[in-house]
């Protein structure tokens, strides 16, 4: 029956413990001289850590459990209680502390001689005692197998496309793991077209605003060509009228003899007169009379600017025009001398005129695209487009390969998952980089140095042996008792270890 005979047991228990209402007889600190609880059968290395944690040092404390004491102890240990009655631990720690303790009687007093050999013998037993122990093999030390683990992050933000392998492949160097696509090189496509589609709008929008423009300065440039190209044709007809002036004296008839035939050849001659003097004048030009001189003069309805030459001054009074005398008639020419010259100065300067804008029609719609900057935009828009085109042949597939030899752990991802840089995608466990790691006491690290053997026990009892390789100066946990730990690495040496699984228990002793 479980914990039928607490009270023996009990009484091995050094002072200090207190008996707690769900877990027993527990302690609140680390007593000295605790016992290895795994030596009962069914208690391994990770059982005695947490019962260390929960006060539970000495075997007379688990013979002393009842039903409910193993019920609570089974909720901590995360094991059913049906495992530890199964297993007998309470009944296994009742057999250890069944030998009964040994009353203290008072004996006789002896003789000094006899109580001194007593002594002596007793010292001598002991020093044998502790010599016999000292060279025997220590409690065995637990240890964990273990090997290198690489572990596979993801180079840049990424999307998972593919997954070549699953968990428990053996993979080997250069295996392809896993396919990704770069998500920040599909958002440069995407900015890239982008640009591609701004320059292409900036484009067409220049280009309406220069047709536009052109539009209008041509239209300017078309009125400006027919306004020189009428003022050319007006000289030219002055020019091709004017005659040499008809002499005075074959125009003067006696005054005195007004017959009818002199009245016709009078009214004939003025008639031609008039005729070829309108037809010397431009449209919207004004005929002076001088009335000192008998002569007419022209000022054309161009201005002087328009043909290239100074203005001519306008005179500001007007002298009066006086009749013409029948009697004395008298038919200036349509155009002097100085005139016909300044209207063929004026004929040339209209002629380059036409020529210039002539030239500058021909040569506007390139001006007008450059002003624009047509050309410049479509050669941003090509460069564009061509580094669009590279970036799309630029495969966006990264392929991840295994470093080496080793088996895959779990793939954390899924095909189509988004995956941020950095993020461990996959795990490789180098299987033929094995190691034993072994949390050591502190109280017990004296027992592996550095570079000193060790013997290993695998599962199946197999015996190897390791070199120790790393002792961190430090303690690098504690056990729920307080008591400190260190993290000893040891590496094969000679044959090869066994292949027994990850993670399997491997007791470590130092080698006398």
């Amino acid at each position: 029956m479980v914990g039928s005979s607490p009270a023996p047991s009990a009484a091995r228990l050094p002072k200090g413990y207190r008996n707690d209402r769900y877990f027993g007889l527990i302690y609140d600190s680390v007593p000295s001289g605790a016992d290895d609880l795994t030596i009962i059968p069914g208690i391994a290395t990770r059982e005695a850590v947490t019962l260390n944690r929960m006060g539970i040092y000495f075997v007379p404390q688990i013979a002393t459990w009842r039903h409910h004491h193993v019920v609570a102890f089974a909720a901590e240990l995360q094991i059913p209680p049906t495992q530890i009655v199964s297993e007998r631990w309470v009944e296994n720690a009742q057999s250890l502390c069944a030998e009964p303790l040994v009353a203290q009687t008072s004996a006789p007093p002896a003789p000094f001689l006899r109580t001194l050999a007593i002594l002596t013998c007793a010292m001598m037993i002991g020093l044998f005692l502790v010599y016999f122990m000292g060279n025997r093999t220590a409690t065995p030390l637990h240890g964990v197998l273990s090997a290198d683990i690489t572990a596979i992050r993801v180079p840049a933000d990424s999307k998972l496309l593919a997954s070549h392998v699953k968990a428990g492949d053996e993979v080997f160097s250069s295996t392809p793991l896993l396919t990704l696509e770069k998500v920040s090189h599909q958002k440069l496509i995407q900015d890239q077209q982008s640009r591609v589609q701004q320059l292409q709008n900036e484009l067409r929008q220049a280009e309406a605003q220069s047709e536009l423009e052109l539009a209008w300065r041509s239209r300017e440039l078309e009125r400006e060509l027919y306004d020189v190209r009428v003022q050319t044709q007006i000289i030219q007809e002055v020019q091709k009228q004017s005659r040499p002036s008809v002499p005075t004296a074959a125009l003067e008839e006696p005054p005195v003899e007004h017959s009818g035939s002199n009245r016709t050849r009078l009214a004939s001659v003025s008639r031609s007169r008039d005729v070829a003097q309108r037809a010397a004048i431009p449209a919207g030009g004004i005929v002076f009379f001088s009335g000192a001189s008998g002569e007419s003069t022209m000022e054309s309805g161009l201005s002087a600017a328009s043909v290239g030459l100074p203005p001519r001054p306008v005179p500001t009074q007007v002298a009066q025009a006086r009749p013409v005398q029948l009697a004395e008639p008298k038919i200036v020419s349509a155009a002097s001398p100085a005139t016909t010259v300044a209207s063929s100065a004026m004929a040339e300067n209209l002629e380059a005129r036409i020529n210039r804008l002539e030239s500058l029609r021909s040569v506007l719609p390139e001006q007008v695209r450059q002003a624009a900057g047509i050309e410049n935009m479509r050669a941003r828009l090509q460069d564009a487009t061509a580094l669009l085109d590279q970036m799309k042949e630029v495969s966006r597939e990264v392929s991840v390969t295994s470093p080496g030899y080793g088996v895959v752990g779990q793939v954390r991802f899924r095909e189509g998952d988004n995956l941020p840089e950095g993020e461990v995608m996959l795990k490789i466990l180098h299987t033929d980089r094995r190691y034993v790691v072994v949390y050591v006491p502190t109280r017990r690290v004296n027992e592996l140095q550095p570079g000193s053997e060790v013997k290993l026990s695998f599962p199946g009892g197999q015996q190897f042996r390791g070199q120790v390789t790393d002792l961190p100066m430090l303690a690098e946990s504690l056990t729920p008792a307080g008591e400190s730990l260190v993290a000893v690495r040891i590496d094969p040496v000679g044959r090869l270890w066994p292949h027994v699984p990850i993670g399997s228990q491997v007791d470590v002793a130092a080698v006398n």
